[in-house]
C-alpha cells in the first residue's frame, strides 16, 4: 500500500508491511463496549457464568479483556478513571513488528450474586442444635469463629443466623461442607454426642429436597 521496500512482509495472499497491515487486518477482535458484572455485596466479578475472586480494577479489566486475546499477540491495557470509575480502556496489541490499538467503553453492572442473595434471605441447608447442661457460650463462640473462617474460604459456606434459647443455641448453616468443618472442631475440643435427622422441605427438578438437622449435646 505505501510502496516502501521492506525486508519483512505480513499476510497470506496480499503481503503488507508492519505499518500497513493493521489498516487492513485487526490483530484482535475487541468490541466497542465491554460490560463487567460485579456483585454489589461481596464485590466479586462474574466471568463465564461463575463468580470469581477478582476485586481490583486492574484484575477485573484483565479478566474481562482476556477473552479477546489471540495466540502470539501481546495485549496491554491502558485505562482512565472518572470519579473513581473506569469509563474507557485502550487496548495496545502487538505481534512481531505490527502494532495496533483499540478503544472500548466500559459499563459496570451491579447485581447480587447467588451466595449473597441466599445469605440475605436467611437460606440454610443445615440446622445445628447445640444443647447441654454446662455453659455453652464458649462453644457457641467457637462455632461462630469457625464459620467465619469457612466463609473466608468460600462465599457459599456461611452462617446465616444464630438463635439463643434457654436450652441452647440453634445455628443455621448454608451447606453440609461448613457443617462438617464445625463438627470437626467440636469433636476435637468438646467430645460431643451427635445425632442427625432430616426434614423434607420441598422438591427441586422433580426430586425431594431435605434439610439436615444435627443435634449436638455436650
Amino acid at each position: 500500500m505505501c510502496g516502501k521496500e521492506n525486508e519483512v512482509l505480513y499476510g497470506d495472499e496480499k503481503k503488507l508491511c508492519a505499518e500497513c497491515y493493521p489498516r487492513k487486518h485487526d490483530l484482535l477482535d475487541v468490541p466497542d463496549e465491554v460490560k463487567i458484572t460485579l456483585c454489589s455485596v461481596c464485590g466479586r466479578m462474574k466471568s463465564h457464568g461463575e463468580w470469581i475472586e477478582e476485586y481490583s480494577m486492574r484484575d477485573q479489566l484483565l479478566e474481562a479483556f482476556s477473552e479477546f486475546n489471540e495466540e502470539n499477540v501481546e495485549m496491554r491495557l491502558q485505562f482512565w478513571e472518572d470519579d473513581n470509575e473506569v469509563t474507557r480502556v485502550k487496548v495496545h496489541a502487538s505481534r512481531d513488528r505490527i502494532e495496533d490499538s483499540y478503544e472500548s467503553r466500559i459499563e459496570f453492572n451491579k447485581t447480587q450474586c447467588k451466595d449473597c442473595a441466599r445469605f440475605e434471605n436467611g437460606f440454610y441447608k443445615v440446622k445445628l442444635q447445640l444443647r447441654g447442661e454446662k455453659d455453652l457460650e464458649p462453644v457457641s463462640n467457637a462455632i461462630v469463629d469457625r464459620a467465619a473462617e469457612a466463609t473466608n474460604d468460600s462465599r457459599k459456606d456461611f452462617l446465616s443466623n444464630v438463635e439463643k434459647h434457654d436450652h441452647g443455641f440453634d445455628f443455621y448453616l448454608s451447606t453440609e461442607r461448613i457443617n462438617k468443618k464445625i463438627l470437626s472442631v467440636l469433636r476435637e475440643r468438646f467430645d460431643p454426642e451427635i445425632q442427625r435427622s432430616y426434614e423434607l422441605i420441598g422438591e427441586e427438578r422433580g426430586e425431594e429436597v431435605y434439610r439436615n438437622v444435627v443435634s449436638v449435646r455436650l
